[in-house]
């Protein structure tokens, strides 16, 4: 959705309104209410939103074509090969001549890959490609970018931020499946806003062109329309780079129950090897020195006696901790939230997963543990693991998320 003019009227367009032709003209459709269209099942037959550069605050924005881009300033149309966004100054340059910018959103489109770079207050940039269209709206001195881009694109680009090409086909498959159905469950729960999805971890990575292999997109091409669904809509997937052996239920993650195909599941082989043993960070051990220990708990470093596992999930992750203080203030803590504290306080892979063993070493505490990330849904290297062994994508998708089907 685009959000037009001073009385914020909200606005729902499809990519035939986006309509490139010949000598770089424009053509708009038309412009519909939301309550005339279901914008959810728009973008999921055709294109996503996608909010750029999340997380900066972009002060300057540069789009290049290597054809000439065909842009929208309110009703006027116009063609450049470069424009420039400033949003301190307010201005929008087009091939070095100033343009008036009569509306707050600024549309761009191109038949061909354009770059985009994007600068911070500080002046540092940030080179990127895309393909598909662009929204670019500049208020309170930042600026907003929206990349309408066709779901398989990318599902290919978050592909290359994800697994590495040299993987299995069919872990690349089921992975391809996987990232599709995010996008597309996220899309149909988006439309209050005016993107899907973010191109950071909050969503899935997303960097455009680049990094592409030829193995994501023979993958991509390969399972074109192909989600995973749960009764007739579209399943909640999560994944994680390596389960330790067994997958978290999404109530671990979340807090709240979730759908029985996300329970947890074993992901151990005939033989009770875990399929995801190869993984660099299937079992790992760190030491986390007193202070920091207290750090990450919030109590004061002199005081801290014992960190002691007191119950654990059913997949063996850590589900409450003791917390023990020379003060007799002892006290239960939330392993989830001991998770995320230590990975903000002391950095991700400190402790890289809730499937540990803390013991008091000293002035230290030595932690031991197996696996990479929370652990809900798919284990990316438990699929490449069970690709290695014969299985296709449709059979590691049910053994993940059992219950749900590919449609």
């Amino acid at each position: 959705m685009l959000r037009s003019g001073a009385q914020h009227t909200t606005l729902v367009w499809t990519r035939r309104e986006f309509v490139v032709s010949a000598g770089a003209a424009w053509a708009f459709a038309s412009l519909v209410d939301p309550s005339a269209a279901s914008a959810a099942g728009e973008v999921a037959g055709r294109s996503i939103r996608v909010k750029l550069f999340s997380g900066s605050s972009i002060a300057r924005l540069e789009v290049s074509g290597l054809v000439p881009l065909s842009i929208a300033v309110g009703a006027d149309r116009l063609s450049a090969a470069n424009a420039v966004f400033d949003a301190v100054a307010a201005t929008l340059t087009l091939d070095g001549r100033q343009a008036p910018i009569n509306d707050p959103v600024v549309l761009i489109a191109s038949p061909a890959p354009f770059a985009v770079t994007s600068y911070t207050a500080g002046g540092q940039p940030l080179l990127r490609r895309y393909n598909g269209s662009l929204t670019v709206a500049m208020q309170a001195g930042a600026i907003t970018v929206i990349n309408y881009v066709d779901v398989d694109s990318y599902v290919a680009s978050t592909l290359a931020s994800e697994i590495s090409p040299g993987w299995h086909t069919e872990s690349i498959r089921a992975q391809a499946i996987a990232a599709r159905t995010y996008a597309i469950r996220a899309a149909a729960h988006a439309s209050a806003r005016a993107y899907d999805l973010t191109d950071d971890t909050s969503s899935q990575v997303y960097r455009g062109l680049d990094g592409i292999a030829p193995t994501f997109s023979s993958a991509v091409a390969a399972t074109s329309g192909q989600v995973l669904v749960a009764g007739a809509a579209p399943a909640d997937v999560f994944y994680s780079s390596a389960c330790g052996g067994h997958t978290a239920g999404s109530v671990e993650l979340t807090g709240r129950a979730g759908p029985s195909y996300l329970n947890g599941v074993a992901d151990d082989d005939a033989g009770g090897r875990a399929y995801c043993s190869a993984a660099p960070y299937f079992a790992w051990k760190n030491s986390i020195a007193r202070d920091a220990m207290a750090r990450a708990l919030g109590v004061p470093a002199d005081r801290l006696v014992g960190v002691d596992v007191s119950e654990r999930w059913p997949g063996g992750r850590v589900k409450r901790l003791r917390v023990s203080r020379t003060d007799a203030a002892d006290s239960d803590y939330d392993g989830r939230r001991f998770y995320v504290n230590v990975a903000e306080a002391l950095g991700y892979k400190v402790l890289p997963s809730s499937m540990f063993d803390i013991v008091r070493d000293g002035e230290a505490f030595a932690v031991t543990g197996h696996g990479l990330g929370h652990g809900v849904g798919m284990c990316q290297w438990g699929a490449r693991g069970r690709a290695d062994a014969g299985m296709p994508a449709a059979a590691i998708l049910a053994a993940y998320f059992p219950g749900t089907r590919i449609a």
